[in-house]
């Protein structure tokens, strides 16, 4: 497997106080998921893997660039990164954000109708943003990262919102394009990840527990969770496996 991201030495933080330390980690092709309760760390570390957040120490490569290098801009601009928040432009509808969108990356206006269609938004597509949903902001800003072929996918917890049958679509999406590109992603849902993942990072109090891939970890996937939000990480892989395994 290639390593497409390398962390190297790496801690988060804001104004620099350190919240997260990642250290030494290495990523490649497939679905890596980051579990962890929430204020573990996982959106510090999805923006800190697109170059949202610089490091306090350490750098992030991606193919062996460093990302806040000069000439990483263009990898930076095939990272297709679904962050936390919600649609931003209260004044601004689908259509009108996606087009702003697809002049930043260059693309035509077919690919704005595309990715209309691709995420079933075409008949909201001329609503003001602080008339839709929070179900339809989030389709919206899933549209926008697939204006472009991505070649990285960073996404916090990309279903959050969505109805069931736009959430299972996406997931089907989200596994044909683990085969092909690195994705990383946060989630809540245990059993959305149960039957897709690789290999699964697990997050506490600002820590990274460990990176673990689907051959190291047996049994109930709830279970090993508890079983590693219990640990201090230090622990054998023994841990890795439920007590019902």
């Amino acid at each position: 497997m290639r390593n497409y991201i390398k962390m190297e030495n790496a801690t988060y933080g804001y104004n620099n106080k350190p919240v997260l330390k990642v250290g030494d980690m290495e990523i490649g092709s497939g679905i890596t998921c980051l579990l962890g309760p929430n204020g573990a760390g996982k959106t510090t570390f999805l923006r800190g893997i697109t170059g949202v957040l610089e490091p306090i120490t350490g750098r992030v490569l991606i193919e062996d660039i460093d990302i806040f290098c000069e000439r990483a801009q263009d990898i930076r601009n095939k990272i297709g990164y679904l962050p936390e928040n919600s649609f931003p432009y209260p004044d601004m509808n689908p259509r009108e954000y996606l087009e702003y969108w697809g002049t930043f990356y260059g693309v035509s206006a077919d690919s704005v109708n595309r990715v209309l269609k691709l995420m079933e938004i075409e008949e909201i597509s001329e609503k003001r943003g602080n008339t839709l949903s929070q179900g339809q902001k989030r389709r919206v800003m899933i549209a926008r990262i697939f204006l472009i072929t991505p070649e990285l996918l960073v996404l916090d917890e990309p279903t959050a919102n969505l109805d069931p049958d736009v959430s299972y679509d996406l997931m089907h999406l989200i596994v044909h394009l683990g085969k092909k590109i690195p994705v990383i992603y946060s989630t809540h849902h245990l059993l959305e990840i149960e039957n897709v993942f690789d290999r699964i990072v697990f997050v506490k109090d600002g820590k990274i527990m460990g990176m673990h891939p689907r051959d190291e970890i047996a049994g109930d996937i709830y279970e090993v969770y508890k079983n590693m939000m219990k640990s201090d990480g230090n622990e054998s892989k023994l841990s890795l496996h439920s007590q019902n395994a």
